[in-house]
């Protein structure tokens, strides 16, 4: 019988031969792209989840924001139930649009566009939202919408990591000659400008913010369902707290079982932690008893050249002026 190894690793070959040949359908014009009459900035990765890609189209597009500009960000909504292309509001659940959608939706006065077709959602930030550049998140496999710009996030040693299933790569490292520019995060060993992930307050279940500080001495309760757990839990033990880790799979739906183990779990300490993108799931009622010590973490982008990047992108947007 081969090994559970041997089988991911065959597992892994075909799914590169996969990878390889769409690629190359698309290199040689084979497969169409589509240009739509707006500028598309692309923000991806190559790696399977937790590089920090939400919080740097949040920055990127609100930089752009603050700059005048409009702006829309256009996502899949993974795992929503609600096909778009639509206007993701407050009022939407995570379960029909998405715990990321929904996050930037919440959290920012950039519209954002939940459509699983980017063309169509292109297409829609165009003509109901007056869109002049659009910034598609986890966009750089999406190629079937032509980009102006592609910026890659890389979060660890791609050159030595495996293809899926075997490793954590979506594409070979060489598929980052794509790129425009590279940005590495979580002291990733790769070229390209550095960016940081940087917890900025303690946020409630009503969205009031509390200072960091707060989780300092304490014995703290952190769960979880992220791509890269272990960084959430460092970033905890790095504010001075005393850590009990409690992980679920990535964009893991909570149940009432899971909020028995964690009430269960939560007995004897101080405070329950947990990320913004964990708490837009989270219905208060689920929680009673344990609100007044229930608290995400706010995670900003600190990148001393994103500056730069957005004067790129400006530059960019002037010089392609498109008709209305």
């Amino acid at each position: 019988m081969p090994s559970s190894s041997g089988i991911l690793n065959c597992l892994a070959l075909i799914y590169g031969a996969v990878v390889k040949v769409r690629n190359t359908l698309y290199d040689l014009g084979v497969l169409n792209v589509y240009k739509v009459p707006l500028l598309v900035v692309s923000v991806g990765n190559i790696e399977s989840g937790g590089t920090g890609k939400t919080p740097f189209t949040m920055a990127l597009a609100d930089g752009l924001f603050q700059r005048g500009r409009k702006v829309s960000i256009i996502t899949r909504g993974y795992k929503g139930t609600l096909k778009g292309p639509l206007l993701v509001e407050r009022h939407h659940l995570n379960k029909e649009v998405g715990d990321e959608a929904l996050l930037m939706s919440r959290l920012m006065k950039v519209p954002v566009v939940k459509s699983p077709d980017r063309v169509k959602g292109a297409i829609f930030a165009r003509a109901y939202l007056d869109s002049e550049i659009i910034v598609l998140d986890d966009g750089f496999q999406h190629r079937r919408l032509h980009r102006d710009l592609d910026i890659v996030l890389v979060s660890r040693d791609v050159k030595g990591e495996k293809l899926l299933p075997a490793g954590t790569l979506r594409e070979p490292a060489t598929s980052l000659k794509r790129a425009n520019i590279i940005v590495t995060l979580k002291g990733a060993d790769y070229n390209g400008l550095h960016a940081e992930l940087i917890p900025s307050a303690l946020v409630d279940l009503h969205g009031n913010t509390s200072g960091l500080e707060l989780v300092s001495g304490k014995r703290v309760l952190a769960f979880c369902a992220i791509g890269r757990p272990e960084h959430f839990i460092a970033m905890l033990h790095g504010l001075g707290a005393d850590v009990d880790g409690l992980v679920f799979k990535d964009h893991h739906p909570y149940t009432l079982s899971d909020v028995r183990d964690i009430m269960d779990r939560s007995a004897g300490r101080d405070l329950v932690v947990t990320t913004e993108k964990d708490l837009v799931k989270i219905n208060p009622a689920w929680f009673t008893g344990i609100t007044g010590k229930l608290f995400a973490v706010r995670v900003g982008i600190e990148m001393p050249g994103l500056a730069g990047i957005l004067d790129e992108i400006e530059h960019l947007a002037e010089s392609s002026r498109f008709p209305g």
